[in-house]
């Protein structure tokens, strides 16, 4: 069997990859046009966030009414396993040139958590992707987004590299060609990261082996600000699965159940893209109570290959289960079941 990295159930399964290095800084190529950037705030909880992003870095961030390049706002946009998400609404080539930055209220939040939130979604919106520094940018990630609710002096370095000589649509360093097709243009703070697979069990409400046969499109997610103004329409979908094995939860081999996906093939989420039908996954999923089911976050999904598993995601964890054995990993997951069970 391939035990690439699955070993012991005490090394990956309660420890995890604590000790990772910190990942690349940006955002793939995405940024604001220059380091003006004019910002259009609706809630009181964001202003912290904001003030901390124009005061520390080189960033001069004007607040506006109209015609804003980042929108900061609140609204409940239901049980969709993100708590917070980054949008570029509009965009030319790599160049930003409207995007938005939402907490979800539908979940609780401390006052500290939702001022981390922000300001992690608001550095999205200026290039950044998550970093494993201490700071707000890696909030939920590799630790609490409450305890670790502003921007650190890496974070301070990298706006400072993006933009000291940043001119719209002229900098050499950052030329104006477009992503890659299919570029995420989302990026989310997800409710329940887990940071073992230890932790991704107990999160989860069923473990299966399934296969994808079928997909469709689903509602999409108004996010109506606290303002009024409905500022996000957020693409989703259904997709069918036949279950192949359970390894958690009351879902039997051969019974169908659906999925609720965030955005799809045209506007993807970044570490979460659309199944791929006749595909085989590990699943860790939660019931969301309206007959449908959701992965516990992005490391909560693995397509299962000849190669072994394949995660989404390029850190946490779950980058470390690439290629190990389904047999391996289901394994231990039923070694974790048991002991939650004595528990």
């Amino acid at each position: 069997m391939n035990r690439k990295a699955i070993f012991v159930v005490g090394t990956l399964l309660i420890a995890g990859l604590a000790g990772q290095a910190a990942e690349a800084k940006r955002w793939g190529c995405w940024i604001q046009a220059d380091r003006n950037v004019k910002i259009r705030n609706t809630t009181s909880s964001a202003s912290q966030a904001v003030s901390d992003w124009n005061n520390l870095t080189i960033l001069n961030l004007s607040s506006v009414s109209s015609g804003e390049e980042t929108y900061v706002f609140n609204a409940n946009s239901g049980n969709t396993g993100w708590g917070g998400l980054a949008t570029i609404t509009n965009y030319s080539g790599c160049t930003i040139l409207r995007a938005t930055a939402q907490l979800n209220t539908y979940y609780s939040w401390t006052t500290n958590a939702a001022r981390g939130v922000h300001c992690q979604e608001v550095g999205h919106t200026f290039g950044l992707d998550h970093s494993n520094d201490g700071g707000c940018m890696g909030g939920g990630y590799w630790y609490d987004i409450g305890t670790h609710y502003t921007i650190v002096q890496s974070n301070i370095n990298e706006i400072g590299s993006m933009y000291a000589t940043r001119v719209a649509n002229r900098t050499p360093e950052h030329p104006v060609v477009g992503p890659e097709a299919g570029a995420p243009r989302f990026h989310a703070f997800w409710v329940n990261t887990p940071h073992t697979l230890g932790e991704a069990t107990r999160m989860s409400t069923h473990v299966v082996v399934a296969t994808a046969t079928d997909v469709t499109d689903g509602d999409p997610i108004r996010s109506i600000a606290e303002a009024g103004d409905e500022v996000n329409n957020i693409p989703t979908q259904r997709v069918r699965f036949e279950v192949k094995r359970g390894v958690k939860g009351d879902l039997a081999v051969g019974e169908s159940f659906v999925l609720f996906q965030n955005g799809n093939n045209d506007n993807r989420f970044d570490e979460d893209p659309s199944y791929k039908i006749g595909h085989r996954y590990l699943l860790f999923l939660t019931d969301r109570g309206d007959g449908t089911y959701m992965v516990i976050a992005p490391e909560g999904r693995y397509e299962v290959t000849r190669r072994g598993l394949v995660p989404v995601v390029e850190k946490s964890f779950a980058a470390g289960l690439a290629g190990a054995s389904l047999e391996d990993v289901t394994a231990d997951v039923t070694r974790a079941v048991r002991e939650i069970e004595k528990q």
